[in-house]
């Protein structure tokens, strides 16, 4: 795929070929905090946390990392065989197959994990993985929101419960990463506030309730 036929499909990268210092920040910003990193870092950090000073909680905690590492797969196999314009899949119709393969595997690890033996305060924060992912599959049938947007807020909602209330001093970043996806084309912000908040009442929800 060439870089016209791409700008053609996608209004990130159409963005992104005329970008000045602005774009140019929003597309590291969307980079560095796509949806898998927060959740990761936040994973690990809270497990680590709750087995401190025994090393398992990290150990646990890296899974995380499968879950991750499974959803980037699926779409960088897919912008490969050109099933998607973009990694971001800033397009709604992009979305349902990756996010459907990315929720079961999210799901797979963590019943591997509950399987092995992984402490209940680690299960928890893991179920996040797929109980996100499907959240997120649902409302794209009905409409598009960030992912990038979801996952931060989540990611720092999570960090605020199980680790400490200070870390809301985190939030002015979902509100950076939310506005570097409007910078980008990518979504409105109606669409970037729909993210953030289902990542963060859903988080809430599930952390306060088990």
């Amino acid at each position: 795929m060439t870089t016209s036929e791409a700008s053609a499909r996608s209004p990130v990268m159409a963005t992104i070929t005329t970008a000045g210092p602005a774009d140019r920040l929003a597309r590291h910003l969307a980079i560095l905090f796509c949806p898998p990193v927060l959740p990761v870092a936040a994973g690990c950090a809270v497990s680590w946390h709750a087995t401190w000073p025994s090393p398992a909680g990290l150990v646990w905690g890296l899974t995380a990392v499968a879950c991750g590492a499974l959803g980037v797969a699926v779409i960088v196999f897919g912008v490969r065989r050109g099933w998607w314009p973009d990694v971001h899949l800033s397009r709604r119709d992009d979305r349902r197959w990756p996010l459907v393969c990315a929720t079961l595997g999210a799901a797979g690890v963590w019943l591997l994990c509950r399987h092995l033996g992984a402490p209940r305060e680690l299960l928890a924060p893991a179920a996040m993985a797929p109980v996100g992912g499907a959240a997120v599959a649902l409302c794209t049938c009905f409409g598009k929101i960030s992912l990038h947007a979801g996952a931060a807020a989540g990611s720092i909602t999570l960090l605020v419960v199980r680790l400490n209330p200070w870390c809301a001093l985190l939030y002015p970043l979902v509100a950076l990463i939310a506005w570097s996806r409007v910078r980008l084309g990518a979504h409105t912000w109606l669409q970037v506030c729909a993210g953030t908040a289902l990542g963060t009442v859903l988080t809430a929800g599930v952390m306060l309730a088990v």
